[in-house]
């Protein structure tokens, strides 16, 4: 399989470097900054257009967000699989038309959900869907990390996160609660949805860098997502309340807890998990999608469900 990563900066980095792992060798590179590519072992093309595209099975877009869809169209016009980063893009204009060009052409598509592939997540997904918890009443999801320490070899005012136009914010940078609000919920349908957020720190960016969001769901599950660009320790969590009891996952613990009046279990743990796996897990089961010629489980149409929420936000 011939494989092109479009973007070469953190996340288009690990995905070659995953890729190498598996023992996909036939991988191309293609960014605008030449000091990315600067190696020589890595190949490379330099530019983009149908006839170049045509030689490569599957793309990953790993651009910033506002390049997305354009980039996307380009490579489904050459009839190649597509991997897009999250989130999926910056707005929703040229999805609909994307969507309908990889019909036509029975181009697999999938949006980055790797957070779906972490262990405890599927295991509190399977528990659920069990229905071992009973009825579901709330679930909630927490992320905050202080902007300059995401990437610290990078000055942060340049990070695409800091500016509005290549589709930065902590609403769709955080894309990853979001989406497993909705996936924990069986993408129950939003009745109702509301955003605060601000610009309320001293950061030198244009977006904002605090949010909280609540959803009403249809099957009358509550849902919120808090998230910002503010927390000196790395913070990233969820709770479910059900009937029976709460379950409770905090990232930098990996124990999944059952907790009730008269008890707290742990009931699931991931001891010494490499945080590569699940990165690993999710090209693996795209690249698996294509040699079986099946739909991915975060297509195109799922993850506008969820996208347009978060740029129609209010």
């Amino acid at each position: 399989m011939k494989i092109l990563i479009i973007g070469f900066g953190s996340i288009g980095q690990r995905h070659y470097r995953n890729l190498l792992q598996l023992g996909f060798n036939d991988l191309y590179v293609f960014d605008t900054d030449l000091e990315k590519t600067a190696d020589k072992k890595i190949k490379t093309i330099n530019r983009i257009n149908k006839e170049i595209l045509k030689i490569f099975n599957a793309v990953l877009i790993c651009s910033p967000n506002n390049l997305h869809i354009k980039t996307a169209i380009q490579c489904a016009k050459a009839n190649c699989h597509l991997f897009i980063e999250k989130p999926l893009s910056h707005n929703l204009r040229g999805i609909d038309g994307l969507q309908k060009l990889c019909e036509k052409k029975k181009i697999i598509n999938m949006v980055a959900c790797n957070m779906r592939f972490h262990p405890c997540l599927k295991f509190i997904k399977s528990y659920l869907d069990k229905n071992k918890l009973g009825r579901i009443y709330c679930i909630s999801h927490e992320f905050g990390l202080y902007l300059p320490y995401y990437r610290s070899h990078q000055d942060y005012r340049k990070n695409y996160a800091a500016k509005k136009e290549t589709g930065g914010g902590i609403i769709l940078d955080d894309t990853h609660e979001f989406d497993l609000l909705f996936w924990l919920n069986k993408f129950s349908k939003v009745t109702r949805s509301h955003f605060m957020f601000d610009k309320i720190s001293n950061l030198e960016i244009e977006t904002e860098d605090i949010c909280v969001a609540s959803f009403q769901f249809e099957n009358k599950v509550m849902g919120v997502v808090k998230c910002d660009y503010l927390q000196q320790h790395y913070s990233k969590n969820c709770k479910i309340v059900g009937e029976i009891g709460n379950i409770e996952w905090d990232f930098n613990e990996n124990i999944v807890w059952l907790k009730t009046k008269e008890k707290k279990e742990n009931i699931f743990e991931a001891k010494n998990y490499d945080l590569n796996t699940m990165y690993i897990d999710e090209i693996k089961y795209f690249l698996n999608c294509i040699r079986r010629k099946q739909k991915t489980f975060n297509d195109i149409i799922t993850a506008r469900t969820v996208l347009q929420h978060l740029v129609r936000r209010a």
